[in-house]
């Protein structure tokens, strides 16, 4: 897609509603004008739903006879628990879904009743259910943080939050940590990117006066052109996984103007789930899937997670790339140098976040502890902040409390996300190589911070050769790294 004049819509849209749902339906006409353009994946895959409840609803009865019989000795429990989840799957379906008013995503939901399933509405949310685990691994919760196993998918299906399968990998999330200021808003911008089609379905909280906050852009492969997902099995193709990381991490990528969270590539598989009435969504397209050697035509499929998550923060802070980069590294080094106070302090906090494995309670903790430091450091206190706040949560969620080392002037696993998926020992180690020198070019800014102020305090003059003697860095790094500091030179001698 490429950019096309007119101004960005920013009329908010009046929000979703029972009466009103919340998708975009063509008309009758234009279904029948379109019936001959549907993709064969998309003929395939409804065929196969449509049989599936054909043989589910001719079960029924047969299942019905079973359990109508008096259980055996022992049994007992076991068919009253199969009875008891066959009332709630009954209730759910006649009596639709209700919410009692509760917080989900840190805003609290009003009670409400919706009734029917939503994957009856698109073909694109029919496909979730198809690229769910089956209900014994499916994991889904009220938080993203806490998931848990139930015993009827339905019933799992209704949870705000859902984990996709992970061995047979069929879906591509994107995290937009932006508010928008409504659904038209939200499109423009996504069709000025350089992606072959629109997402199939977007994901989001609606707020009363029509913004969508931090929505969930999700990509569907073709019916049955899904990956096999398992390192652990000799079989799996190494190669076609890799391919899968790299497409995932390049269409983040394209998102990064958006507000793309680079960070999310941890956890790939958990998402907002569309089908869950916590949510406004979405379908954009029902049409069009390309497949991963299309999708590799379209994005950069090398790009690594740091690089992304230079970029991000870069692009949330507003600063010039190779400053926000040095300050970057400060404060990553700063982030992990507190990651290993807090483990070896056995910090409360820290404990329990990481036992419950709530990474965002950690990132909080990390973010609150080291703002006043980070916002002394900068020009500007904002910027500092921005970068901080991308630093800290992808710090709290590549975090590794096993492998802490005890030898703390060695960083080690602190390139681990970035080895990750890389063959061969020189393409690491040169990884390893650029991290070590993007740290010592972020101590050396300090030492030249900490004599220009040591300098300036004493009226001494300020020269180049002067830092250097005070610092004790060589001329050629003082050289190298003057424009970091000539905004606090400036601003302590009042010249220009």
């Amino acid at each position: 897609m490429t950019r096309r004049p007119g101004h960005i819509p920013g009329q908010p849209t009046p929000p979703s509603t029972p009466e009103a749902k919340n998708v975009d339906v063509p008309s009758n006409a234009a279904a029948s004008r379109s019936r001959d353009t549907v993709p064969e994946c998309v003929r395939v895959f409804e065929t196969r739903w449509a049989e599936a409840q054909w043989l589910r609803d001719a079960m029924s009865g047969i299942r019905e006879r079973r359990l109508s019989a008096a259980p055996r000795d022992g049994d007992t429990f076991f068919a009253d628990r199969v009875l008891s989840r066959r009332d709630l799957v009954h209730r759910r379906l006649t009596d639709g879904f209700q919410c009692f008013g509760e917080e989900i995503g840190g805003r609290y939901r009003t009670p409400f009743k919706e009734f029917g399933l939503r994957s009856d509405q698109s073909h694109v949310l029919r496909r979730i259910v198809q690229l769910t685990p089956r209900t014994s691994r499916l994991m889904s919760g009220r938080t993203k943080d806490i998931m848990t196993k139930g015993d009827s998918k339905l019933l799992s299906l209704d949870n705000p939050w859902i984990v996709m399968n992970g061995k047979v990998r069929g879906v591509f999330r994107i995290d937009l940590d932006v508010t928008f200021p409504s659904w038209d808003a939200l499109r423009y911008e996504i069709e000025q990117l350089r992606l072959p089609c629109l997402p199939h379905i977007i994901v989001a909280f609606e707020l009363p006066d029509g913004r969508i906050e931090r929505p969930h852009v999700i990509y569907l492969l073709p019916y049955q052109s899904s990956v096999w997902f398992d390192p652990s099995d000799p079989r799996c193709r190494r190669d076609i996984m890799s391919l899968w990381r790299g497409v995932h991490a390049g269409i983040t990528k394209e998102f990064l103007p958006l507000g793309a969270d680079p960070g999310a590539l941890s956890n790939a598989m958990r998402i907002k789930n569309p089908l869950s009435f916590f949510w406004s969504y979405r379908t954009w397209n029902e049409t069009i899937f390309p497949d991963l050697s299309e999708w590799a035509g379209w994005v950069d499929t090398t790009t690594s997670r740091t690089t992304m998550i230079r970029e991000s923060a870069a692009a949330l802070s507003g600063m010039e790339r190779k400053a926000s980069n040095i300050l970057f590294t400060t404060l990553q080094e700063w982030v992990f140098a507190l990651l290993r106070d807090l483990h070896n302090q056995g910090d409360q906090i820290y404990v329990l976040s990481i036992a419950s494995k709530d990474r965002d309670r950690l990132a909080e903790k990390l973010f609150n502890t080291l703002v006043g430091r980070a916002s002394q450091v900068a020009d500007n206190p904002k910027q500092a902040q921005a970068i901080l706040y991308r630093v800290t949560t992808y710090a709290a969620d590549h975090w590794n409390a096993s492998r802490v080392a005890r030898d703390a002037s060695k960083d080690r696993g602190a390139c681990t996300p970035d080895v990750d998926g890389v063959a061969g020992t020189a393409s690491r180690q040169a990884i390893g190589g650029r991290y070590a020198a993007a740290l010592r070019a972020s101590r050396a800014v300090e030492t030249l911070r900490s004599a220009v102020q040591t300098a300036l305090a004493e009226g001494a003059p300020i020269t180049k050769s002067e830092i250097a003697r005070r610092s004790g860095l060589s001329r050629p790094t003082v050289l190298k790294h003057w424009a970091a500091v000539e905004s606090l030179i400036k601003a302590g001698t009042g010249e220009v």
